[in-house]
Formats: C-alpha cells, sequence, structure tokens
C-alpha cells in the first residue's frame, strides 16, 4: 500500500539512494552525492519532504520552498519531485504532485513552479499531463555531459 507522509530522520539514507537513482545527467544540474545521513539530515531536516513510502520502501520524495525568498514572491512555491526509477509508472509522482499542492493550497499559495531540463522528456510530459504549462525557457542554461541545456520553467494556478 503506497503512504504519502512527511519525511522522518530514519528515512535519510533511502531518500540518499532515490536522489542518487533518479538524478542523471539528463536530469539534473547537480551531482546529489550525500556524504553521509547527517548531512543530508542537515540539508533536508524532517519534515522538510513529503514521501513515498511502498511496503516500507521510500521510493519518492517532493519538497517546496518560496523560490525568491522575497516577501512579495511568498505566494509562489517552487517544487522539487523525484521518484526512484524502480516505481516509475505506478501514479507515485502524481501522488506527490497532489499532495505537495494540496499543501501549497492550505498555505495560501496561489502558484506552483518547477524547473526542469529540456534533455528531460519524459518529465516534461508528466508535468504538462497533470497540468503544469511551461512559463519560460532558459536556452542553454546548464553544461551537461558536453551539451548545452536548456532549463524550462513550468506553473500551475492554485
Amino acid at each position: 500500500m503506497l503512504i504519502i507522509r512527511p519525511s522522518a530522520a530514519e528515512d535519510a539514507v533511502q531518500l540518499i539512494a532515490v536522489d542518487n537513482s533518479a538524478w542523471t545527467v539528463d536530469s539534473a544540474v547537480s551531482d546529489n552525492s550525500w556524504t553521509s545521513p547527517e548531512e543530508f539530515l542537515k540539508r533536508c531536516p524532517p519534515g522538510s519532504q513529503i514521501v513515498a513510502e511502498l511496503d516500507g520502501v521510500v521510493c519518492g520524495y517532493v519538497q517546496s520552498r518560496n523560490p525568491t525568498g522575497l516577501p512579495s514572491n511568498d505566494h509562489v512555491t517552487e517544487l522539487s519531485i523525484a521518484v526512484h526509477p524502480g516505481y516509475h509508472g505506478q501514479g507515485i509522482g502524481r501522488r506527490l504532485l497532489q499532495a505537495i499542492e494540496e499543501q501549497a493550497r492550505a498555505a495560501g499559495k496561489r502558484k506552483v513552479a518547477l524547473r526542469v531540463l529540456a534533455s528531460n522528456p519524459g518529465a516534461i510530459e508528466f508535468y504538462k499531463r497533470c497540468g503544469y504549462v511551461e512559463q519560460g525557457r532558459l536556452v542553454q542554461e546548464f553544461f551537461l555531459g558536453g551539451r548545452y541545456v536548456d532549463d524550462l520553467l513550468m506553473y500551475k494556478l492554485m
């Protein structure tokens, strides 16, 4: 059974495994290689993420934050989401998006935004199916794997 819940300290090792499996040169701009669970917990303290747990295994997460930290931008939250590739196609990403959108609405947010690399067409299509639309493109924003890659900005109004 799929459980969607706030992250806990004991999830750190499994969340690191999700990061290590989900983020590739086509899907991420940085290497999320964590040196330890303690380092992970400093940057992602318990409760800062919503996790998906299936049969005792943490297989995905979503988190959000104000993209600029400015009060005038407080109505916007920018999300980051990852699902272990072994769990794709099971509705886990959609459930995580629903959970973060519900959290955003409850907090009075009007807009949920995200960034996705143009080299990740599967994720782009997934976000479109979930109601997100492209609002802009940062052309050749990153140099990854020997090539320049655009960064797409997408959003959904609450």
